[in-house]
């Protein structure tokens, strides 16, 4: 069986499709442990990665950790929109934010490392976290995207989660800005483009179990 990448808009229960294809190919779906190992292999805890990680990216705190580890190598550091060096005191800057910074290329280095050992293994379904651009060379990898319609994916959130629509709209409208700025700044791709899937699935056209019985006929060996 290929490893399994499903890449999600949340809200459009690619979790729960993620979950269910892997206990019916006696696999392991991996999620939170990816992060977990990452950063285990980075000697951090797991809030030092939280602005790195897909799910909660910040472009900003990214910038300031990249910012933090040049001065601390006695580099220069330039404003983020283009206008020249950044002005402040890098004392204060110090006694604000921890010492033990990393970069974005440690960062990247570790996560290409991790979600190829996870490749490694029997029946991995791996969610999110760029593996479907890691893995895009890999002969052995099928990549998957979930997604619905932004009122489907509203009620979800509202059931699911017990939110009023307010803050249903909130987390969809962070959780959709942190997943794409991710694949873009470390790919350079863009997550909506459906050239690099394949398989794409709408589950407010096909029910959720409906697109799991899809995506194993799709990886069935032929016979």
């Amino acid at each position: 069986m290929p490893i399994i990448t499903i890449s999600r808009e949340v809200g459009a229960s690619g979790t729960y499709i993620a979950l269910k294809l892997a206990e019916a190919l006696g696999g392991t779906c991996y999620d939170q442990q990816i992060i977990h190992e990452i950063a285990e292999k980075m000697g951090k805890n797991k809030d030092q990665l939280e602005d790195f990680d897909q799910n909660s990216y910040n472009r900003v705190g990214v910038f300031f950790q990249e910012a933090l580890s040049s001065i601390a190598q006695g580099g220069m550091v330039f404003h983020p929109f283009g206008i020249g060096p950044l002005d402040w005191d890098s004392a204060e800057m110090f006694t604000t934010y921890p010492r033990n910074t990393f970069q974005e290329k440690d960062y990247y280095d570790v996560l290409t490392q991790v979600i190829k050992e996870i490749a490694e293994q029997k029946n991995a379904v791996i969610l999110g976290r760029g593996a479907s651009q890691i893995l895009k060379g890999n002969a052995n990898a099928f990549h998957v995207r979930v997604v619905a319609d932004m009122k489907d994916r509203l009620e979800r959130l509202m059931k699911e989660q017990n939110l009023d629509q307010h803050k249903a709209e909130e987390l969809i409208s962070g959780k959709d800005a942190a997943a794409s700025n991710f694949i873009y700044d470390f790919f350079d791709a863009e997550i909506n483009d459906p050239h690099q899937y394949h398989l794409l699935l709408n589950t407010s056209r096909l029910s959720p179990d409906r697109c799991l019985e899809m995506i194993l006929a799709a990886i069935k060996p032929q016979e």
